[in-house]
């Protein structure tokens, strides 16, 4: 098999260095919350390095779209499972959290590859119009991932650095973002089955 040059893409080589940085951090999560901290983040801003430099290059690729879910997915769960070990009282929270994130994205991956649609971000003029505002602006997008995953982030840093900035920074404003980004998450799976519906429904009127 040959050597094929997606995999040097720059966005797919600045995908490495996340995966790289994330395990990094976790390697630290238990003990040296101020490595994991800025491990985790530089990951984190990296993950809007990459489709920049994509678009930029001209380096789109398949392969970079996979690359960048997988470590969305696996470094945001792996971080819910480090806070559920914390924050023991909010461990079904936690898992709730996880699951959801989890069903939203595969639903909405499985939606997309069998409507024939090339990415996981392309939207219909039936979608509901969230849906379309937070795959079709990408700075919406942007914020609403970073409000995300900053919730996270400040609970884990929480947790060794209880002070009242981090608490009113947690709590005041990356609290709302998370909230809706879970709303986003619940509607995306939603629509993601009724995509799938209908194609069951369009198959079975072409027999």
């Amino acid at each position: 098999m040959a050597f094929s040059k997606v995999y040097t893409y720059v966005p797919n080589i600045i995908g490495y260095f996340r995966v790289i940085f994330a395990i990094l951090a976790f390697k630290y999560s238990h003990d040296e919350y101020i490595k994991f901290f800025v491990f985790y983040a530089i990951s984190a801003l990296l993950d809007m390095a990459d489709g920049h430099a994509a678009r930029l290059l001209n380096q789109c690729s398949q392969f970079g779209a996979l690359l960048d879910m997988i470590t969305d997915r696996c470094s945001t769960i792996a971080l819910m499972v480090v806070l559920s070990h914390f924050y023991k009282d909010y461990e079904n929270y936690f898992i709730a959290l996880i699951t959801l994130d989890i069903v939203s994205h595969f639903a909405r991956l499985c939606a997309t590859l069998q409507s024939g649609s090339k990415s996981h971000k392309a939207v219909k003029e039936n979608h509901i119009k969230i849906m379309k505002i937070y795959y079709g602006n990408k700075y919406f997008l942007a914020f609403m991932c970073f409000g995300n995953e900053g919730f996270f982030l400040f609970s884990y840093l929480y947790h060794f650095y209880a002070n009242a900035s981090v608490y009113y920074i947690l709590w005041g404003f990356f609290f709302p973002i998370c909230a809706f980004k879970q709303i986003i998450n619940a509607i995306q799976f939603f629509q993601a089955v009724d995509d799938i519906v209908s194609l069951d429904d369009q198959q079975k009127l072409k027999k």
